[in-house]
């Protein structure tokens, strides 16, 4: 290792670059590998869109008892009970009556 790449590295990699005094981020993000093209026979069985999800029909587990999605929870019972009920009656502290007593 030669005197001029250790003075360019800090704990073994370069310094932060900096622009008016901040410092600039720099991701290096991994190369996207391209997808994988299906062969014309695996297009016939499987066909060219991915397979779409039926949240009517499907069950999941929620405490220990199997749901059946929106027929057990409809999306307008979900929607009232995440509503915070707003106040029928404004309470308002009652107004007091300043006397100051002062001498005659």
């Amino acid at each position: 290792m030669s005197a001029a790449e250790g003075a360019d590295l800090k704990g073994g990699h370069p310094p932060a670059v900096k622009v008016g005094g901040m410092r600039v981020v720099q991701h290096k993000d991994g190369k996207e590998k391209p997808a994988e093209q299906l062969t014309k026979e695996e297009q016939e069985e499987f066909g060219t869109s991915p397979p779409k999800s039926d949240t009517h029909h499907q069950s999941v587990l929620v405490g220990g008892t199997i749901t059946q999605g929106d027929k057990d929870f409809p999306p307008e019972a979900v929607k009232h009970y995440h509503n915070k009920p707003l106040p029928t009656h404004d309470t308002r502290p009652a107004a007091k009556n300043f006397n100051i007593q002062q001498p005659r």
